[in-house]
């Protein structure tokens, strides 16, 4: 419950900031600035297809996309004399309907599995880093368990220097930017 109110904060916060005006102020710009600013806003005021005409062009690639993936597989099935729908259930058309999927969002697919993985990795070799007692002195007290039989630990010290700690957060803080950046660059 908590994520989906979340969620929702999160699409109204970002449907009123798209609303609000802002207002440049243009004084310290020499007049031909100005000119030319103007002549652009203008320019977009009026004609407001310019930003749809990308958002139309967009669209209509996936849409051709789909359209794409349906005639190779027709064209696949037309190959070897069988229908579409019979040709898409048989093993090799599965394979077929694999290999035009991984030509169409492979590379994308592949950037997404292996920067989530970058991430995961990351992300826990780092809180490892930052939360083990490795390389700090640690003095165990032990306790007999059954009359002497074994012999339970119990951390009764733990003594770390201030050059292990500063060392601690650079490298963990270091971690965390380079598996940030190089995830997110392998994601998107």
């Amino acid at each position: 419950m908590k994520k989906l109110f979340a969620m929702v904060l999160m699409l109204v916060s970002f449907t009123a900031m798209a609303a609000q005006s802002t207002t440049v102020d243009l004084s310290k710009l020499t007049p031909e600035q100005r000119q030319a600013i103007t002549e652009q806003v203008n320019q977009l005021g009026t004609n407001p297809s310019n930003i749809s005409a990308t958002v139309r062009k967009e669209a209509e690639a996936w849409g051709e996309l789909g359209a794409n993936m349906g005639k190779a597989m027709v064209g696949a099935a037309k190959e070897i004399g069988v229908a579409a729908n019979e040709f898409s259930q048989t093993s090799l058309g599965k394979v077929v309907v694999f290999m035009v999927a991984y030509k169409i969002v492979g590379q994308d697919a592949l950037g997404v599995i292996f920067g989530t993985l970058v991430l995961i990795f990351g992300y826990t070799l780092a809180v490892w880093v930052l939360l083990t007692k490795r390389w700090s002195e640690v003095v165990y007290e032990y306790e007999p368990i059954l009359w002497g039989a074994f012999k339970k630990a119990r951390i009764t010290k733990i003594e770390t220097s201030n050059d292990v700690v500063t060392g601690k957060l650079i490298v963990g803080a270091g971690l965390l930017v380079l598996t940030t950046v190089v995830g997110l660059n392998t994601i998107f």
